[in-house]
């Protein structure tokens, strides 16, 4: 009679399914990581996004409170040029443009200051400059279009404010 002895450690069969499950699990980490971390730069590209586009909207409505004229769009017009003048104030004309994908302030036709940074492009700007009618006051109707422009996020995060804003009679 042949005595079998006892051999420590694992047979083959068992250290391929440990590996196997080691595998799976590690699949699993990686992919529950990537989806957090892809997630998280897609919310910091919306935030980013609905900063830069807030930040341009306060700086048009700054310039708006306190405006006394409009000059450009005409009255029942639109344009993507706010041309305004504010009241007691030295700079004027104050002028909002878009050219290539950054919105820009100008104060009494100085140099030209970019509202938004790299990472942000303004698709569009539409100001519409709106009749008095009856008891209100004429006033700018602004519609803000914004996309991220990150190169390191595939998920473009974008954005669209509209605001009116009425003179002061």
């Amino acid at each position: 009679m042949t005595k079998h002895e006892k051999r420590k450690g694992f047979t083959l069969i068992e250290s391929v399914i440990y590996i196997g499950l080691f595998s799976l699990i590690t699949g699993f980490v990686l992919i529950v990581f990537y989806q957090i971390v892809g997630s998280r730069n897609q919310q910091r590209g919306k935030t980013e996004v609905d900063l830069e586009a807030n930040f341009i909207m306060q700086k048009i409505s700054w310039a708006l409170v306190g405006a006394q004229s409009i000059n450009e769009p005409a009255v029942g017009s639109s344009s993507s040029n706010l041309s305004l003048s504010r009241f007691g104030y030295a700079l004027n004309p104050v002028v909002f443009d878009l050219d290539s994908g950054k919105a820009r302030i100008k104060k009494a036709g100085g140099e030209a200051a970019t509202l938004n940074n790299d990472h942000v492009s303004v698709s569009s700007i539409l100001f519409e400059h709106l009749p008095s009618f009856q008891a209100a006051p004429e006033g700018v109707r602004i519609t803000l279009s914004l996309v991220s422009t990150d190169a390191e996020r595939p998920i473009k995060a974008s954005t669209t404010l509209q605001n009116t804003i009425y003179l002061r009679k």
